[in-house]
């Protein structure tokens, strides 16, 4: 529970302080190699227990003073510290006085009135508790910003990950609808084989990106995997009109990508490039890399065939992906959409890494 994990700090804290302030105290003897007194052991010995009994009192009464307001608990640490002080010094001034009474010269201790023992004492109890009270204070307070921001981190890793999820899941309908319309085309038209295979193609590409984690990376090659899988279920629809080449260096194909991270943006093309046109339209996607970032590039040649460059949409897609790309990245990664004369050009930035930096890290 916290508040044990806060008392056994405390009392860490409280042992330390306390053989450090006897180890100051009986520095002269220890350094000259001499005995150390009977009553002055004793002394030390009670001042031990007694300043570890009290230190956990004030121990106690800072955790409780941490639940009033900040200049309250000041306060209220204060008083309570300099009450320690005062009640040790009197317990240490009648120890004091009572040892010298029964063993005399063999005490080693010196003879003075019960006020000047506890004034010369006071001030060394009072620098310690308040050294103490002041340690302990700032120990448990750092420990609670600790505490908070890993709570904190946490609730904005769940608000992440379900920002993910549902950007991930909300594409998902989309796409669905869009190719459930195409397999009803199909089979209007009578291509009975050509909707059969697309529904075999997509029940498999659905299965295998409804199996991806939405909150997870995967690797590019898994990545253009999927993609292809999604292109496989468009060339059915159009045939001949639809190229698609991929251009990826071997050794980016275990880069990590956010799932699902392509298909949003090739299903824009086909939507803005393919559809509309009655010629073969290309589709390229290409992987480089510089100063540590990975780009991907997609691009079309449709708009060729219209004569003038038109926008290649700016809805659901690339919203998403943009919202995604920012979710795993913050600011450091970027989506560029160009209209061009020959086509329609998206490029994505994002951090150059690897799985087995990522696991080491």
């Amino acid at each position: 529970m916290p508040w044990r994990r806060e008392f056994l700090t405390g009392m860490a804290l409280t042992i330390l302080l306390w053989i450090v302030a006897l180890l100051l105290w009986g520095a002269n003897d220890i350094a000259s190699g001499r005995r150390l007194p009977d009553g002055l052991r004793l002394l030390q010995g009670a001042t031990l227990v007694i300043g570890v009994s009290l230190s956990a009192v004030l121990a106690g009464c800072i955790v409780l003073a941490r639940r009033l307001p900040q200049r309250q608990a000041i306060a209220a640490i204060a008083v309570v510290a300099i009450a320690i002080a005062l009640l040790h010094g009197a317990i240490d001034t009648q120890i004091h006085l009572s040892l010298v009474e029964r063993l005399g010269a063999a005490s080693g201790l010196r003879r003075a009135p019960w006020v000047r023992l506890f004034n010369g004492g006071l001030m060394p109890f009072a620098l310690i508790y308040g050294l103490y009270a002041t340690a302990l204070a700032l120990m448990l307070s750092a420990r609670a910003v600790r505490v908070s921001e890993h709570r904190l981190a946490e609730a904005r890793n769940a608000a992440q990950n379900a920002e993910l999820a549902a950007l991930r899941f909300q594409l998902n309908p989309h796409f669905l609808f869009n190719t459930l319309n195409a397999i009803s085309s199909l089979i209007v038209t009578n291509r009975n084989a050509d909707a059969d295979r697309m529904t075999m193609k997509l029940s498999d590409f659905l299965r295998l990106t409804l199996e991806a984690d939405p909150e997870a990376e995967v690797t590019l090659d898994e990545e253009l995997a999927t993609t292809q899988s999604y292109l496989d279920i468009e060339a059915v629809r159009f045939g001949e009109r639809l190229r698609f080449e991929f251009e990826c260096p071997a050794t980016l194909l275990e880069a990590r990508v956010p799932s699902f991270l392509l298909q949003p943006i090739v299903e824009n093309s086909i939507k803005y490039a393919v559809l509309p046109s009655r010629l073969p339209i290309t589709l390229s996607l290409r992987a480089t890399c510089a100063d540590e970032m990975l780009q991907l590039r997609i691009k079309d040649d449709g708009r060729q065939s219209f004569g003038t460059p038109s926008p290649g949409g700016t809805g659901l897609g690339l919203r998403n992906v943009r919202k995604r790309l920012t979710a795993f990245y913050g600011d450091q990664c970027d989506l560029s959409a160009t209209a061009t004369d020959g086509g329609f050009v998206v490029v994505l930035t994002l951090p150059l890494r690897f799985a087995e930096k990522i696991e080491a890290a």
